[in-house]
């Protein structure tokens, strides 16, 4: 009887390498959601500053269309553009419209970092 087949070891080795590849799979599974997802949201946030863009281009076009005698020659225009997520595009142009003094998103609602965990300060 010394003849028989063992076959403990290599089923367990197969067991072993059939739970990392689950596991690796689902690893990739939710890493390829989570990047999805990210994609989705900077496509969207790229899609409204473009539409915000647009929106300060026709500004400057219909601005610099006015007639001289129209505009206001001793002061700078100033356009904002509200977006989402706490955000706006900052239009500001010469008195003429000729040209554009600054152009910039920022963000309109301040950040508040949320101080209520009770951390261990090393005392």
């Amino acid at each position: 009887m010394k003849n028989r087949i063992t076959i403990g070891i290599s089923s367990i080795v197969l067991i072993f390498m059939i739970l990392c590849l689950a596991v690796f799979s689902l690893l990739s599974l939710s890493d390829a959601k989570s990047a999805l997802t990210f994609a989705q949201k900077r496509a969207e946030t790229v899609q409204i500053f473009y539409e915000a863009d647009i929106e300060a281009q026709k500004f400057i076009r219909d601005y610099r269309a006015l007639d001289a005698e129209q505009k206001q020659p001793e002061a700078a225009v100033v356009y904002e553009l509200p977006m989402r997520s706490g955000q706006t595009l900052h239009l500001e142009l010469s008195s003429d419209g000729s040209d554009i003094l600054s152009y910039y998103v920022y963000n309109n609602t301040d950040y508040v970092i949320d101080s209520d965990l009770p951390v261990w300060g090393g005392n």
